[in-house]
């Protein structure tokens, strides 16, 4: 089911037709909240190091198991308000449909922009605030500005749109 799964959201996502233009490669890289791995398969080709981070352990373990041969991923099992990462030592945080299940959404930005480097990117794929048969519920869905309002040490640098129901945002630390 999971590899079937990874294939239609390849065919719908598209992540190779938006991921060369936001991503410069070579960077270290954080899915956080990467859940079952769809999008770490997809970064790793882009990163000098790759962490995918989930609370969820069976999660993280799909993950690993769907890149044991990357020899450039740590996927790891944490909780995204508190992870292991050392302080300013990542390039780029990546979310994809994860922070809007976040509880604690400012313990999380706060752990952002502790493990970030000062000239770091947050990238964001969240689904659109409109009613649609897929996706969470409209009522814990985030819109861009309630992206923007969170993130108030960022600035926006570009938008893109990874599918019909999706956006995606890349926010520069200001």
């Amino acid at each position: 089911m999971d590899a079937a799964w990874h294939r239609i959201r390849r065919i719908r996502d598209k992540p190779e037709k938006y991921l060369p233009r936001i991503l410069k490669g070579g960077e270290v890289i954080v899915d956080l909240g990467c859940g079952k791995g769809f999008y770490c398969l997809h970064l790793h080709k882009y990163a000098s190091r790759l962490y995918c981070i989930d609370i969820d352990k069976k999660a993280v373990k799909k993950t690993e198991k769907l890149l044991k041969n990357g020899n450039n991923v740590f996927p790891i099992v944490s909780d995204a308000a508190k992870t292991p990462m050392p302080s300013s030592s990542v390039d780029v945080v990546f979310m994809a449909n994860s922070f809007h299940d976040m509880s604690d959404k400012n313990a999380v930005y706060g752990e952002i922009l502790r493990m970030l480097k000062p000239s770091g990117r947050v990238i964001v794929i969240d689904w659109k605030k409109e009613q649609s048969l897929l996706g969470p519920p409209l009522s814990i869905r985030m819109s861009e500005e309630d992206y923007l309002k969170q993130f108030k040490e960022f600035r926006l640098a570009t938008r893109f749109q990874p599918s019909h129901n999706h956006y995606g945002m890349v926010l520069q630390r200001a």
